[in-house]
């Protein structure tokens, strides 16, 4: 089986853990004077930051981790603090006195952040080296913490929407059909056709200008400069193309109910544009060696570490795993959808199966444009636990949410990066210090949708 998320919760008389597979979903239920919970690290290695996580979040102690540092409380954090807890209420937490000048860890290692030069977001990643090659590397995230989880805890599912929806900017329409498939399930009722069509064709379009940003930089890292500017024109064009239908470069607040359909003639245009150019740079790109040289054999993810570490989206499909959500979806094999494949696991893997996954992705778009409008509303919400699965540019996202009376009692996403961040150790070992950049930014990772 295939780990896909484990998280907690607390009732009003014990902890419940919840341990999602792909086959099946196991709970555990803790007594709250003594929480103890044995680890599945052993077995899972992916378990390993889900249950740090918990540990820092509840106060729940872990029998038998391979791992006992925290994870959400770094040295910054008050320690006294668990602030998943009922009766955790503060607004925000004063961060204490942080490390000093002593720390052991500074003078074994080189430590980089909390920000750093590839990523905006907030996050420390730690860097071993001899002789410039990468003996050792690690990121350390949750030096941003939103508290987002608890937020949401009391709210109502429209009151909730908007802070999902913004939970991560590059994965914003993902995030909005997760969480309306969780208001579908709660109403008992299902979406119209028109209505997929246009979620799904805004969604296929985030993916395609995320892979282009992607795609970019890449160009830029291995210094094709003429690449990088080709790509970032149609990633301009992208937005516009976002903004032209949903008001927002971003898509913020666009997965409704009673949305109108696809209907902008400049953004099939767009498409074709696209297509075409894409097919001309494939040509151009296989006459040069620059991207091949710099990216073969580059940041390798073996099958092993794939599974392993429940690795998602193109780090799973790179590396030759058939594992995409949208291959579980009726409504997309209806619609063109093929899996890409790639079996090296390398940057050079990932960097064409971006490429590819574009291909694929206009070409479902050029079957879902719709311009018909449907009225259509949700109903009332019934309390209940509902489990929400979306293939985002970045891989498969996962959303939880328990309702009570009406009000969220518990969120919990698990977003791609969760998973794909814990690639890094295993991709950057034994590479050139050079190279860090270029294999960091070739893994789909967005350190601000893991610091929920």
């Amino acid at each position: 089986m295939r780990l896909i998320a484990r998280f907690a919760q607390e009732k009003e008389d014990f902890f419940e853990i919840i341990t999602v597979y792909d086959e099946r979903i196991i709970k555990e239920r803790l007594n709250k004077k003594t929480p103890t919970l044995i680890s599945i690290a052993k077995y899972y290695p992916a378990a390993v930051w889900f249950e740090r996580k918990i540990r820092d979040d509840f106060g729940i102690k872990m029998l038998y981790s391979n791992d006992e540092r925290p994870l959400v409380k770094h040295e910054y954090f008050p320690s006294a603090i668990s602030p998943m807890r009922k009766d955790f209420i503060k607004d925000f937490v004063i961060h204490e006195i942080g490390y000093s000048c002593e720390n052991k860890q500074l003078n074994d290692g080189i430590n980089i952040g909390p920000t750093h030069p590839f990523h905006l977001e907030s996050s420390e990643l730690q860097l071993f080296d001899k002789d410039k090659i990468i003996l050792h590397f690690e990121m350390m995230p949750f030096y941003k913490y939103r508290g987002i989880e608890k937020m949401l805890e009391g709210l109502k599912l429209e009151e909730a929407r908007e802070i999902v929806e913004r939970i991560s900017a590059s994965s914003t329409i993902a995030y909005q059909i997760a969480f309306l498939d969780i208001e579908l399930q709660s109403c008992k009722k299902t979406l119209p056709t028109i209505l997929q069509k246009r979620h799904f064709f805004l969604l296929e379009l985030e993916r395609i200008i995320n892979h282009l940003t992607d795609l970019s930089m890449l160009c830029q890292l291995v210094e094709f400069l003429d690449g990088a500017t080709f790509f970032s024109k149609f990633i301009e064009e992208g937005r516009k193309s976002m903004k032209q239908l949903t008001g927002h470069r971003f898509g913020f607040s666009s997965i409704r109910v009673d949305s109108d359909g696809v209907e902008s003639e400049e953004v099939y245009a767009f498409l074709f544009r696209l297509e075409k150019a894409l097919l001309a740079f494939e040509n151009w790109v296989e006459q040069r060696d620059q991207i091949l040289e710099k990216t073969l054999l580059l940041g390798q993810v073996t099958k092993k570490t794939v599974l392993d570490y429940g690795l998602v989206g193109i780090m799973a499909r790179s590396g030759g795993i058939r594992l995409d959500q949208r291959n579980e979806n009726p409504f997309y094999e209806k619609h063109a959808y093929y899996m890409n494949e790639e079996e090296a696991g390398d940057t050079f893997a990932r960097f064409n199966i971006r490429i590819a996954e574009i291909f694929t992705s206009i070409r479902i778009m050029k079957n879902l444009v719709s311009k018909n409008i449907l009225p259509f509303f949700l109903g009332t919400a019934t309390d209940g636990e509902f489990y929400a699965y979306v293939e985002s540019s970045a891989g498969e996202l996962m959303m939880y949410l328990a309702l009570k009376d009406g009000l969220i009692e518990r969120f919990f996403v698990r977003d791609p990066s969760f998973l794909n961040a814990q690639a890094l150790p295993f991709s950057l070992k034994g590479s050139e210090l050079s190279s860090l950049g270029l294999i960091i930014k070739s893994i789909p990772l967005n350190i601000s949708a893991i610091d929920l």
